[in-house]
């Protein structure tokens, strides 16, 4: 069997222990090679004694090397890794800060609103050298992204970089409805879901209890109306009163938490009802993070809350929250197929009333060298707009780094439901440009 060699690019971040846990017991990882790629050479020396600590544990012999640059990173690698970022709380709550100088105020800001499109205009100016050196360096190899925005950066992957083999990796269908079932006093994996969409926005189309063929959606939606955890806003846990305020108006469950829906939905309220539903902007906590260097965001959820351990889920080294990457070598290597709830790929018939080529969350097949997309149905049509609204914008801000073109972003801006009016995307674009001028490397 080949001898793979792995490079995760971001090694410092926190899913390189999740991935080192994944090479221990499968034999296609035996005598394998693990590259850790980071700049920050402090959080490299960490990232390489914790996986080394990890991997010492296991009965594979994977080979760990560590380098801070990318070509020697990406040489010869069968599978690229990304969880990268630049600044990012920093610069993360700079761009709340920004837009709220106009008027238009955001929740999370991460993949939706003016945040999620400088996010990506960022995000896409950093992955293009890593996109031109696997060209150069790996044009064969596997990339699997976990950075965000999820839809905006495999957008820029499918039209620029189209020989490059992407897959977007994100764990908000699988985790949450691990999560929503021990809510329900379930085991995590006792839900099995049906969901398509954008990511951190999917849709539910039906769910079934493991092991059996009955669709259990009305028991679902009945356990959900009545469940504390989606009537209150409890500390440690993801809030999803507005989730089930979205499903009351649209008949369909939103998959995301309230966080992460309402980043594409922001018609629903303005700041003055966000207590309503318990939901408040992030941008102070992301400030006090940078204030005080601390880069455990995983384990906290709003600013001023008492940070114990959440309470859901349980145990979160159970087996069914893994992350799937090497899951998805093993199937590529051996042939073997794989089945997932949701993964970043083009639609390609996935949902009937979406567009082919755009990029949605969906379930997909591994399966003959390839991950395709899984058929779901149609969506209805308020959740199918709200979608392929977001695929447009998505669209345009690809092209608009890729060419370094201020009128596409500024249309984007336009279009993207947080912005009211030409003035103010205009005014957002403009200071967005000075504040991030070293970072967008593709305008003059």
């Amino acid at each position: 069997m080949k001898n793979l060699k792995i490079t995760m690019l971001g090694a410092g971040s926190g899913f390189v222990l999740t991935i080192a846990k994944e090479l221990l017991t499968d034999p296609v990882f035996d005598n394998s090679t693990f590259m850790l790629m980071d700049v920050a050479e402090d959080r490299l020396a960490v990232a390489k004694a914790s996986v080394e600590e990890v991997l010492a544990t296991g009965k594979n012999h994977v080979k760990v090397e560590v380098t801070t640059a990318l070509e020697p990173a990406l040489t010869g690698a069968d599978y690229v890794i990304t969880s990268c970022e630049k600044n990012r709380y920093a610069y993360w709550a700079k761009d709340f800060r920004i837009a709220e100088k106009h008027g238009v105020f955001q929740v999370k800001a991460e993949n939706g609103g003016p945040g999620g499109i400088i996010h990506g205009a960022r995000n896409i100016c950093l992955y293009k050298e890593i996109l031109e050196t696997m060209e150069k360096c790996c044009p064969n190899a596997w990339l699997m992204n976990f950075s965000n925005p999820m839809s905006i950066l495999c957008t820029y992957f499918k039209n620029y970089f189209p020989k490059i083999k992407a897959l977007g990796f994100c764990h908000q269908v699988h985790g949450s409805f691990g999560l929503i079932a021990e809510e329900l006093g379930m085991e995590p994996g006792e839900l099995e879901v049906i969901t398509a969409g954008v990511n951190h926005l999917n849709w539910l189309f039906d769910i079934r209890r493991r092991n059996t063929r009955e669709s259990c959606m009305e028991e679902f939606i009945t356990k959900m109306q009545a469940s504390k955890y989606w009537n209150e806003v409890f500390p440690s846990t993801p809030e999803q009163k507005f989730t089930k305020e979205v499903y009351n108006t649209f008949g369909m469950y939103p998959v995301g938490y309230d966080e992460h829906i309402v980043e594409y939905m922001p018609f629903f309220q303005d700041p003055e009802e966000w207590e309503k539903w318990g939901l408040h902007s992030l941008a102070e906590f992301y400030e006090n993070l940078v204030k005080q260097k601390s880069h455990t965001l995983e384990t906290q959820r709003l600013l001023g809350k008492n940070y114990a351990k959440p309470p859901f889920p349980v145990d979160p080294d159970h087996p069914y929250y893994a992350e799937n990457p090497c899951r998805v070598i093993t199937a590529l290597e051996t042939n073997t197929p794989l089945y997932f709830d949701a993964i970043n790929i083009r639609n390609n018939g996935a949902v009937e009333n979406l567009p082919d080529d755009v990029i949605l969350d969906v379930p997909a097949l591994a399966i003959g060298g390839e991950v395709r997309s899984i058929h779901v149905g149609k969506l209805p049509m308020a959740p199918a707009e709200i979608c392929r609204r977001q695929t447009v914008i998505h669209e345009m801000v690809a092209q608009a780094v890729a060419e370094g073109n201020d009128s596409l972003a500024i249309q984007a801006l336009c279009l993207d439901p947080y912005v009211p009016s030409i003035t103010k995307a205009k005014g957002i674009w403009a200071d967005y440009r000075k504040e991030y001028k070293e970072e967008l490397t593709t305008f003059k």
